[in-house]
């Protein structure tokens, strides 16, 4: 029963991933017919992540009322009307409207979700999950780019992707008994040596371990909604190839972290991260040489999702060493907030960029964040 669970939960975590890179993908083909600016992309994610954080903060007190089962399957619910609603949109204010379910669905699908594994589960899990959201963020853009391409229209992408999400509703209403048997207990910490908020971002590195989240998440967010309008664009690359092309950044990400789960325990937390930043901006940088072609695109793309691949779950994994067990988690929280506000905010900055200046200033834009995650982390290193 657990391995079967634990097999629904991994197909959970690939539909979370799915919305999160069919918005960047299919956004060329969309805001012009729904009357909508290039740059209006930011406000619909910026009003995703903003149900997210809310979500996440409050999962904890929905899940004590109604256990995970019934707030994952409520949280499907909600991404799948979200969905949904997509499809049948006519202008970009409707869009706006349906990302407001969409955001407080997935931030209650991953933190419930990131904790009962941990909970039930060995460590090992957590890395390979991160690894099946990045699966589901590289099938989207096929979906879609296969039926812009064969004359179909951005709307039945959508509704393949919510058609899923009802199917997996309806298997974790079927499986809402496995999880009490597989065991859903509390537990019960250890408080002693706890610090209060306050004094746990007063303790070393923790700062610098806040700004780091908040810039990986604006990069990762940034550049995974603007890499499709980017190679139309700037590259002029078709929009069939692009949509495709965009889920170059993802698959990046996905083969990183599963390799990286192989060798966190060897490299250590400090070492994937500095790889991965070096990866990152090199390949950020590659797609700013003037060589004409795709290629530098393609390859730059690819190394920036590879070198993120270990950051985020790297610089969860090293809380602990920073403020300690006791704190840990106290540490974690504001982390995720800080993630949270990245991806609420930078996104619709780099909207107005692309609608004033130029959307070829993408790789710039993302190459100035990683830079800013090397030096706090140098910091963190060095205190």
């Amino acid at each position: 029963m657990a391995s079967f669970l634990l097999v629904l939960i991994y197909i959970a975590f690939i539909s979370l991933g799915l919305p999160d890179s069919v918005l960047g993908a299919a956004w060329p083909s969309m805001y012009g017919e729904l009357g909508a600016s290039i740059g209006s992309a930011g406000i619909i994610t910026m009003i995703m992540y903003s149900g997210t954080a809310i979500s996440s903060i409050t999962s904890g007190y929905v899940t004590r009322k109604i256990g995970t089962a019934w707030t994952v399957l409520g949280s499907v619910c909600l991404t799948a009307v979200s969905l949904w609603g997509f499809s049948i949109s006519t202008r970009f204010i409707h869009l706006c409207l349906f990302a407001i379910p969409y955001g407080f669905g997935g931030g209650g699908i991953d933190a419930c979700l990131n904790n009962y594994v941990t909970l039930h589960y060995k460590a090992r899990h957590l890395s390979f999950l991160h690894c099946f959201w990045g699966i589901g963020t590289i099938i989207s853009p096929v979906i879609m780019s296969g039926f812009i391409a064969n004359g179909g229209v951005w709307q039945q992408g959508y509704e393949s992707i919510a058609l899923f999400q009802i199917c997996l509703a309806a298997i974790l209403l079927l499986s809402v008994p496995l999880w009490k048997k597989t065991g859903s207990s509390e537990t019960v910490e250890d408080t002693e040596g706890q610090k209060s908020l306050k004094e746990v971002m007063s303790m070393r590195g923790a700062k610098a371990a806040v700004l780091s989240f908040f810039f990986y998440c604006a990069l990762e967010s940034t550049a995974g909604l603007w890499a499709s309008t980017y190679m139309v664009t700037a590259k002029g690359i078709g929009i069939n190839t692009a949509t495709t092309c965009a889920m170059l950044f993802y698959a990046g990400i996905t083969g990183g972290r599963f390799l990286s789960g192989f060798i966190t325990e060897r490299a250590g937390d400090g070492r994937l991260i500095r790889y991965g930043l070096a990866v990152c901006t090199a390949g950020l940088a590659l797609m700013l040489v003037p060589i004409p072609g795709e290629m530098t695109t393609y390859i730059g793309l690819t190394m920036a999702g590879l070198g993120c691949a270990p950051i985020f779950p790297s610089m969860v994994h090293r809380a602990p060493s920073l403020v300690g067990e006791s704190n840990s988690q106290t540490l974690i929280g504001i982390q995720l907030a800080a993630a949270s506000a990245g991806s609420i905010l930078i996104p619709p900055v780099f909207g107005l960029i692309a609608e004033y200046l130029s959307v070829s200033l993408l790789p710039v834009f993302c190459l100035i964040a990683s830079i800013i995650i090397i030096i706090a982390d140098r910091k963190i290193n060095h205190q």
